[in-house]
């Protein structure tokens, strides 16, 4: 949607008056960086996918993965609370922000009874076995 908005390449000379961080503002508008999902990696192998989740400051009870009908679903959630006290123990600062964060990939020919996971330093990592494919490929079907 952000590239709905013009930009200064899509101007003609009449909205060049505008500062230039006008440029992207529809695609900063609609962006909460708070809010951005995690990175992910899929990589397909011959006999599995990997996939491979950046999970910083998650710990791995609030991480939830889900195979369904050849859609891996991975949600994690957390809560954050920082806060500066006074000496005499009233709040100067304080902070609480709480997320949810849910992605999900199709992935075709999954054996899900051999779906492994781990995580570690942040870092959560899923190998999905493929199915071994059946020797009949199918049947020649005459036309009579």
């Amino acid at each position: 949607m952000a590239n709905l908005y013009p930009t200064k390449k899509d101007r003609d000379g009449f909205f060049d008056f505008l500062p230039s961080w006008f440029d992207e503002w529809g695609h900063n508008f609609l962006r909460n960086p708070s809010v951005q999902p995690f990175a992910a990696d899929v990589e397909e192998k011959n006999n599995e996918y990997v996939v491979k989740v950046d999970l910083p400051g998650f710990s791995k009870d609030n991480i939830h993965l889900d195979f369904d009908q050849g859609i891996l679903s991975i949600q994690a959630s957390r809560e954050q609370e920082s806060s500066e006290k006074a000496e005499d123990g009233s709040f100067l600062h304080k902070e609480r922000s709480s997320g949810s964060y849910v992605r999900r990939f199709m992935l075709d020919g999954v054996d899900d009874g051999k779906i492994k996971a781990s995580f570690k330093d942040g870092v959560l990592n899923v190998t999905l076995p493929k199915k071994e494919e059946s020797q009949n490929p199918g049947r020649l079907i005459s036309i009579d």
